[in-house]
């Protein structure tokens, strides 16, 4: 991460409740160009709702949420592309091939099919599923799934990328491969938001991490470069092993 990284989001003064139950309270935040920001806590800390929140999807209750500049709350109609949102489910059609996934998702911004491709092929091939693109996803394993949904958020070429426990259903080897990929984007000046009770992958692929209860409660800075975490043993062995298969 570079120190000077330009503010991506700055978040200030922000709280949410959903009826009663207050989630976010007093938050202030900001996510620069260049780094993975970490979101760490327990179940109901409000880490969802402050993704949600970032990529314009629900309005805050109080206080105020920028991206690029811009209210987060008019993303969604100014069809910018400035955020890319990734979940534990990929949300994609499984009836739809690869292809027909990204090109329905990139019509949504106007795109062609001839642009969707031009744009998509590169990210294909990066995370391996070039080959596979013809087939229904339908028939992807859940790596395979995860990956496509990540192509799909970076199609739009976005500033700020969130994730939201995108390892949770995946085995040790796409696991990596996903936390490869985030590093690699803010290694180009993405600012990455991600949320996860993985604290291992955390530490080694984070530069700040954020420890988040209803409210900040820690901001910890991680010092020196910042790489996925090394694979280890255990990991190589599984990889050769129980790899996994498209």
């Amino acid at each position: 991460m570079s120190e000077g990284g330009e503010p991506i989001a700055v978040v200030s003064g922000l709280g949410h409740a959903f009826g009663r139950q207050a989630v976010l309270e007093g938050v202030d935040l900001e996510v620069r160009s260049g780094e993975v920001l970490g979101l760490i806590g327990p179940n109901g800390g409000g880490k969802s709702t402050l993704l949600l929140l970032l990529a314009g999807l629900l309005a805050p209750r109080a206080g105020e949420v920028r991206v690029a500049g811009v209210p987060a709350s008019e993303l969604a109609t100014s069809r910018t592309g400035s955020v890319g949102l990734i979940t534990a489910q990929p949300g994609l059609y499984p009836l739809l091939s690869g292809w027909e996934n990204l090109s329905f998702f990139g019509g949504l911004f106007g795109m062609d099919a001839a642009e969707v491709r031009r744009r998509a092929q590169p990210l294909l091939r990066d995370t391996e599923l070039l080959s596979h693109a013809e087939r229904r996803v339908s028939t992807y394993s859940s790596g395979m799934q995860q990956k496509l949904s990540l192509v799909r958020a970076l199609l739009l070429s976005p500033r700020l990328l969130l994730l939201d426990e995108p390892t949770a259903n995946l085995d040790p080897v796409a696991s990596h491969a996903m936390h490869a990929a985030m590093r690699a984007q803010a290694d180009a000046g993405v600012g990455v938001v991600l949320a996860t009770h993985d604290l291992h992958a955390a530490e080694g692929i984070c530069d700040r991490v954020v420890l988040l209860r209803n409210r900040v409660l820690h901001l910890e800075v991680l010092s020196g470069e910042r790489a996925p975490p090394p694979p280890g043993r255990l990991y190589a062995l599984y990889r050769d092993l129980a790899g996994e298969e498209p």
